[in-house]
This record gives C-alpha cells, structure tokens and sequence, in this order.
C-alpha cells in the first residue's frame, strides 16, 4: 500500500509527535513519492526525539536522491546536529542553506546555530553568531546563549544575555531568575540577591511550581 505526499507528510508528523519513530518510519518509507515535506516531517520527527544522528544521515540520503531541501529542512537538520553535539556539521549545513541552496537564513536559523553552539560549549561562538546576524535578534537567540551559560558557568557572556532579554521581553521573570542562578550556582550571592530584588521591585513573579530558595549565603530558584 502506497500513501500520498500530502497523507504521508501528515502521517510521519502525527507518528513522530505522538514519539512513534517505528510508525513514521514506515509510513515514510511507503510514500509513493518524497517531497521535502515529507522528508522534513521524517527528520524533523527524528530530531525531536534526541536521535540527531539518524536525522542527519536521513537529511544526506534525501540529497542522494535529488531533492531539494528548503527552511523548514534545514531547521530539522539545524536541531538534529544539536541533540547530536555536531557544531561543526551545523556549521557547513548554515554555510550550504544559503551558498548551495540559496535559502535566505531567517532568525529561527540563527537562534538554531546558537543553540547548537551552545550545547556544544563555544559561547564565544555562538555569541558572535548573535552580534554578526543580518537579521533581527530575537529572544530566542539570547535565550539560547543564556542557557549554554548557565550550563557551563559563564558570567560575563550570561550578563550580556540576559541584559538584552530584559530589553525586549521586560516581563520575562524566567530571564532574571536565569541569571540570578547562574550568579548563585558560582557562588556570587550579592548579585543573585540583588536580581532577586530587582525583579520584586518591576512586580514580576516566578512561574507556578517555581519558588526562589534563601539560605544563608546563597539563593536558587527551584
């Protein structure tokens, strides 16, 4: 039995949401024809799900086959090198979008390489990634730097991050309880405290389920 493009693009994405890769597999594989929808339903369903490696080796297949892959693709090709800690495929796949393809990178593009950079740990990187972007710097992009900093205990890049979330979503509270962690998992209390402060002084509050713990020299959103 053969399914339609349409049916099968649909199918491979309510297989892949529902985290049924067997199912999605199969319906993919029995498509009677694979546009890059398709084949972007498949590697986005993958890419979901942490398999970042079959993903990428999904999206080398679909250009064996001559097909051509648009934004949406190189997203899902974008996310999957991250969950597979492949900076540097992510790289060439940014450089290939627009010099072999031609596809005009977006800021979901861009805040995807950051994220990917950041996973990996060059902070650096992925924040000159931020300051050369042609295109509007949104708040995913700093969130994604603000994240990797919080993972490897980046102060200073974290500082810029989270100054410019502030800028352009003010009533964020998750982004000075960002900080202020970060602050106080290095051990700089002062600054956690003070956050902590200025966030009570703009009338923001933390999240349901999410609660700020003081001890004597230290506190931590938990």
């Amino acid at each position: 039995m053969f399914v339609s493009c349409h049916l099968g693009s649909s199918l491979v994405e309510a297989y892949g949401r529902c985290g049924s890769l067997v199912g999605a597999q199969r319906v993919f594989e029995l498509a009677e024809e694979r546009d890059v929808v398709v084949w972007s339903s498949m590697v986005s369903a993958y890419a979901f799900h942490g398999h970042g490696d079959v993903a990428v080796s999904l999206f080398r297949r679909m250009e064996l086959e001559k097909v051509r892959p648009d934004g949406i693709m190189f997203l899902g090709v974008l996310k999957a090198c991250g969950h597979a800690g492949r900076a540097d495929d992510a790289l060439k796949y940014f450089d290939v979008l627009t010099k072999t393809y031609g596809v005009e990178a977006c800021g979901d593009h861009y805040s995807c390489l950051v994220d990917v950079l950041g996973r990996a740990g060059r902070l650096h990187q992925a924040y000159d990634v931020i300051r050369t972007m042609p295109v509007r710097v949104t708040a995913k992009a700093w969130g994604a730097l603000l994240a990797a900093c919080r993972k490897y205990g980046e102060v200073g890049l974290a500082e810029v991050a989270a100054r410019a979330l502030f800028e352009i979503e003010p009533e964020n509270a998750g982004n000075f309880i960002s900080l202020a962690n970060i602050y106080s998992g290095l051990g700089m209390h002062e600054e956690a405290e003070r956050v902590r402060r200025d966030m009570e002084q703009q009338g923001l509050q933390s999240s349901p389920g999410s609660s700020w713990t003081i001890h004597r020299k230290s506190s931590e959103l938990v």
